[in-house]
């Protein structure tokens, strides 16, 4: 998995607990049930963003090609009036085009 998925912004890797009751440990890197944790989403997955600054929170919700990454994105800095409104453009831009 690590050939793929990379653990980054994160000073001390640790454990999230999945939406099933599973958990994802970052603290050996990216386990192979991390694609699936991707793909479901997880609570606390915003907190992995929280360091990042407001522009590169906003160049992630412009890569972003699924609703779910970018509302997960959105709340990394949901006092940011720039991360919502390009949330609420990408969100909209993706629902059309999908």
């Amino acid at each position: 998995m690590n050939k793929f998925l990379e653990v980054i912004n994160l000073e001390v890797p640790c454990v999230f607990i999945l939406n099933d009751g599973t958990r994802l440990d970052l603290r050996g890197g990216v386990p192979k049930s991390g694609l699936k944790a991707y793909r479901d989403g997880f609570p606390g997955a915003e907190e992995l963003f929280k360091k990042d600054k407001v522009s590169e929170v906003i160049g992630l919700i412009n890569k972003a090609k699924r609703p779910q990454d970018v509302e997960i994105l959105a709340l990394a800095k949901p006092e940011s009036v720039a991360v919502k409104d390009a949330a609420k453009a990408k969100i909209e831009w993706l629902k059309e085009n999908q």
